[in-house]
């Protein structure tokens, strides 16, 4: 993305939008804590997007202002057309990430991929040990692909973060940044367990996996801020401590951009502000910008959602505040500008930047 693009998106109305994109629902894993697995998956209901229509899609979220695309499922790497959106995607001038399992990126696909402009890879790690993630996920080799693929992502230029679950999988925390460097991995970002998700995205399931009380919880949190001095960790803290006040029940600092800056495009192309969210906004077709939404929404613990706010928080108050100035309300532009909160998102952003700049 050019800069000067970057800067007016900013002043406009916050910068930059991020669309999930889950190409498909079908999945050839089998984990214990998401109803993706093709266990769980009934034959006749899986899907794969159209590629034409998808191509489409592609075009009307850049007009949209989405310059982050996070291409999803289900595995998005059994979908074939997934390089011709990734060209697409590039060509339109969208940063694009993959979230995998990483059992199907052989040397071929995935220097077919990053040929195509794939900026970064986000794999999914379940445990401290090859045996565990290996069991969970009913892949047996996995993590060897996935060593031989960050390897040769390394030297295509190509990022790679382990996207670890919080799960009874894991022990101690502190297990998983030796087993994360022999995998080749630069840095991890972690999901919070989730049972349910009121969309049709089906990364969640009833598992005493990813069943914890707030105490567990807080334990959790702890630990994965206490990983930060061992291992780069992207979610920020300011996120960590909202989680943990989400847990609590208590008023949160920062509101989810789900809707307004995030949203999450399925297989039938619908858009959907969130993965948590009960409707879909609209058929991607119809996606004008009179959909957007912001009201404050704080209902789950998504971190692809969560985090992204708490970055985007200071330029989105950024522009509220222009926006306010160009009204003459100089009191709404000075609560929009002075906010606290403001100050932490840009900490968050400095926190995160060697991870940003590889976007």
């Amino acid at each position: 993305m050019k800069w000067h693009e970057t800067l007016w998106q900013v002043l406009r109305d916050g910068g930059p939008s991020t669309c999930q994109f889950a190409v498909t629902n079908q999945c050839n894993a089998r984990c214990d804590f998401c109803s993706f697995s093709a266990g769980r998956l009934p034959l006749e209901a899986r899907r794969h997007a159209p590629l034409q229509d998808s191509l489409e899609a592609l075009e009307i979220l850049h007009r949209q202002g989405i310059r982050f695309l996070v291409f999803t499922g289900g595995e998005p790497t059994l979908h074939r057309d997934l390089p011709a959106m990734v060209r697409r995607a590039t060509d339109l001038g969208m940063a694009t990430l993959l979230v995998s399992n990483g059992s199907t990126l052989d040397p071929d696909r995935l220097e077919e991929l990053a040929g195509n402009g794939l900026k970064s890879m986000i794999l999914s790690i379940d445990a401290a040990c090859p045996e565990a993630h290996e069991a969970n996920r009913g892949l047996r080799g996995v993590c060897e692909r996935i060593r031989l693929a960050n390897r040769q992502a390394r030297a295509l230029g190509v990022g790679s973060t382990a996207s670890v679950t919080l799960s009874r999988l894991l022990e101690d925390l502190q297990d998983l940044p030796g087993f994360l460097r022999d995998l080749g991995f630069e840095s991890l970002t972690f999901s919070f367990p989730l049972t349910r998700l009121d969309s049709n995205y089906l990364g969640c399931a009833e598992s005493d996996l990813v069943r914890f009380g707030p105490d567990e919880m807080h334990r959790w949190i702890d630990a994965a801020q206490a990983l930060k001095r061992n291992f780069p960790v992207l979610n920020p803290t300011a996120s960590l401590e909202d989680m943990r006040r989400h847990v609590d029940g208590v008023p949160e600092r920062f509101e989810c951009l789900g809707g307004f800056k995030q949203f999450y495009l399925d297989w039938d192309l619908m858009l959907w502000r969130c993965n948590n969210w009960k409707t879909p906004m609209c058929p991607v077709q119809e996606f004008d910008g009179t959909q957007r939404v912001r009201d404050g929404c704080t209902a789950c613990m998504l971190d692809c959602y969560r985090d992204a706010s708490v970055l985007q928080h200071a330029a989105v108050s950024l522009a509220d505040g222009l926006g306010s100035l160009g009204r003459g309300d100089l009191a709404g532009a000075a609560r929009s500008l002075l906010k606290r909160e403001n100050l932490v998102s840009l900490g968050a952003v400095l926190e995160s930047s060697f991870w940003v700049r590889r976007l």
